[in-house]
């Protein structure tokens, strides 16, 4: 026959009272660490191993791009098993976009999340099966952004350089340029962590036209990859993007003026878009009489010129006057940075020029 608690704490017998309530306590911690209870010897059902645990508090905050959060067991609950399971989501009625960590014992633990703004709650379980209700952080919790002072000396996030990246037509491709502030053929600083190290010059060849490649430094080749993250998965070293010229195979656009009272230019009509444009064309009025008209923005999509606004309307102008369209190619900018020093203007061997370090 098997007997609850109340009935145990009923014997009359102190000494077989005291050994049974000793062993129901001891039987009770075991089911509520391990899940586990005996079957009824009536029916083989088998109730939970243990009722929810008491509240347990949750504090959250968050700093340079991370949470860090602490536990605090109930009293209740010392010399006991305690799972929690922490979630948060960005709706403070967590009804979607919630985040569930693993299951743990742990009183404290740990988000990266760089510029998240949640709302954090908790529940414990001596079993896993039978949980309390949730305790929610109060409001919610900003990780914030991830400063240089929380990321370790010599990782991706914390280095620079100051070199200058620039780019020129060469034949069928451009070439790419990487030098110091004294020019091509000369060497630049590059910091990481804290540490700083002389970068040799070179020039990269065959790169398409009209991209925007990142260009990196493996320790002694220089290399283009699409995007930054390629960068730091390859453990390459950034050194800057550039935006690299055109080929110079355009065809122009025509455009044609639209006058109104006065002579005055109040629109630019593109009676032709042209075709392979990587930047903005240069307008010019051939006029005898008329002065002071300018264009405004130019939309261009996929090599196309789309449209011109209109600009300073000038007055003048007649009917005879015509447009000159030039230019349409963008010369390519600069990227990295200037130059601090510690190269004191000298050439290295190993630039591209000399066929060193062409990639």
């Amino acid at each position: 026959m098997a007997l609850n608690k109340a009935q145990v704490q009923a014997i009359k017998d102190v000494d077989i009272r005291n050994a049974l309530l000793g062993m129901y306590d001891e039987l009770d911690s075991l089911h509520q660490a391990t899940g586990t209870n005996f079957l009824n010897p009536v029916n083989n059902s088998q109730s939970g191993a243990s009722a929810p645990p008491p509240q347990a508090s949750l504090s959250v905050v968050g700093s340079n791009g991370a949470f860090s959060g602490s536990i605090t067991n109930p009293s209740q609950s010392i010399n006991k098993t305690l799972w929690h399971e922490v979630s948060y989501s960005t709706s403070s009625s967590f009804s979607s976009g919630v985040t569930t960590l693993p299951l743990t014992t742990a009183t404290n633990f740990q988000v990266s999340a760089p510029g998240q703004n949640v709302y954090f709650r908790l529940r414990s379980s001596y079993d896993k099966k039978n949980w309390n209700s949730y305790t929610f952080q109060s409001g919610s919790v900003a990780a914030g952004l991830q400063s240089s002072a929380a990321t370790e000396p010599n990782v991706p996030l914390n280095q620079t350089n100051y070199a200058n990246v620039d780019s020129k037509a060469a034949g069928s491709s451009a070439n790419v340029r990487v030098y110091g502030t004294a020019g091509p053929g000369t060497m630049y600083p590059s910091v990481k962590g804290s540490q700083e190290s002389i970068l040799p010059s070179a020039t990269v060849i065959g790169v398409p036209f009209n991209t925007n490649p990142v260009v990196a430094y493996d320790g002694q080749n220089y290399q283009v990859r699409s995007t930054l993250p390629e960068v730091f998965a390859d453990h390459l070293t950034p050194v800057g993007t550039v935006s690299v010229v055109g080929s110079g195979t355009v065809t122009l656009p025509t455009v044609s003026l639209v006058l109104g009272t006065g002579g005055a230019v109040i629109g630019w009509n593109v009676t032709s878009q042209g075709n392979g444009l990587t930047g903005p064309v240069t307008l010019s009025i051939n006029t005898t009489g008329g002065s002071g008209a300018t264009p405004g923005v130019q939309t261009i999509q996929n090599g196309k010129l789309i449209s011109i606004a209109p600009g300073n309307p000038g007055a003048g102008y007649s009917s005879g006057d015509t447009v000159n369209v030039s230019g349409g190619v963008f010369s390519g900018a600069t990227g990295g940075g200037r130059s601090i020093g510690g190269n004191g203007g000298r050439f290295v061997y190993a630039d591209g020029t000399t066929g060193g370090l062409n990639s």
